[in-house]
C-alpha cells in the first residue's frame, strides 16, 4: 500500500520524547492547532447532555420518526448552550459534548444555567412534541479542571481531523450524564457544586422558604464511589 512505513514514523515520533505544553485562556478552533507534539492546556467546565434509552427508540419507532427525535433533541440542546456561551465540540448520535472556559466562577455557572434551561426546556417547553411519539428522558453532567486539547486524525483533509479534549473532567461530565435521569436530569461534580453562588445553590420553595436546589448523589467510576449533586430544579426562558 506505500504508507506503512510512514505511519510507523510518525507514531514513533508522536511516542517519543515531550510534548510542547501551550497554557491558554480561551477554547482554541481546530485551524489553530497544528498536528505534531503539540497540546493546549486549558481549565475548562464540560457539558454532556444525553438521551436515555436511545437505542429503544429504534426498537419502538421507524428510523424516519427516530430521526425527528434526534434532530429536534440535539437542536434545541445546540441552542440553548451556545445561547449561554457554550462552544459544542462533538456529537455522538444521541449526546452533546460542549465546554465552557473555567477561569471564573461566572463561566462555570454559564453551564449550569444553561442545564436549568435545558431541564424546562425538553421537560416542561417542548415536552408535547416530544410525548406523540415518547416521553423524553435525558441526563445531563457538569465538571470542570484541567484539559488537555490536541489535534488528531489525519493531516490536509478537515473531514479526516478533529480537536480531541483529555481530562478526568470530561470523562467525568460524560459518566454523570449517562447515570443521570428524571425528574433528577442535572448531576454534577462536587468540583462544579463548590464553586456555585448562592443565585445556584438556593431557591425559594411554594411558601417562599429559601431551600437548596440540591440534592447529595454517588456516581460509582474507575472503581470508586464518588460524591455528586444532583437536581430537578428548572429556568424557564422568556419567549
Amino acid at each position: 500500500m506505500g504508507y506503512i512505513k510512514d505511519l510507523e514514523n510518525t507514531v514513533a515520533d508522536y511516542m517519543q520524547g515531550d510534548y510542547e505544553i501551550i497554557e491558554t485562556t480561551s477554547i482554541p478552533s481546530a485551524e489553530n492547532v497544528t498536528f505534531g507534539k503539540k497540546a493546549y492546556k486549558i481549565k475548562l467546565t464540560a457539558f454532556c447532555i444525553d438521551l436515555r434509552k436511545s437505542t429503544d427508540l429504534l426498537v419502538v419507532h421507524d428510523k424516519q420518526t427516530c430521526g425527528k427525535i434526534h434532530k429536534s433533541f440535539l437542536t434545541i440542546a445546540s441552542k440553548i448552550i451556545t445561547a449561554n456561551g457554550g462552544q459544542l465540540r462533538s456529537f455522538n448520535g444521541d449526546s452533546i459534548l460542549a465546554f465552557w472556559p473555567a477561569n471564573y466562577k461566572s463561566e462555570i455557572e454559564k453551564a449550569v444555567c444553561a442545564a436549568f434551561q435545558l431541564k424546562w426546556a425538553l421537560d416542561v417547553k417542548f415536552s408535547k412534541y416530544f410525548e406523540k411519539y415518547s416521553k423524553l428522558d435525558f441526563g445531563i453532567g457538569i465538571d470542570w479542571g484541567d484539559v488537555y486539547i490536541i489535534k488528531a486524525g489525519l493531516p490536509r483533509n478537515d473531514n479526516n481531523n478533529d480537536l480531541v479534549f483529555l481530562g478526568m473532567c470530561v470523562n467525568f461530565a460524560a459518566m454523570t450524564a449517562n447515570q443521570a435521569k428524571g425528574p433528577n436530569h442535572i448531576e454534577i461534580s462536587i468540583q462544579t457544586y463548590s464553586n456555585l453562588t448562592d443565585n445556584w445553590l438556593y431557591g425559594k420553595d411554594n411558601h417562599g422558604n429559601k431551600v437548596n436546589m440540591w440534592k447529595d448523589g454517588t456516581i460509582n467510576w474507575k472503581g470508586k464511589v464518588w460524591n455528586t449533586k444532583l437536581t430537578n430544579w428548572q429556568l424557564p426562558l422568556n419567549d
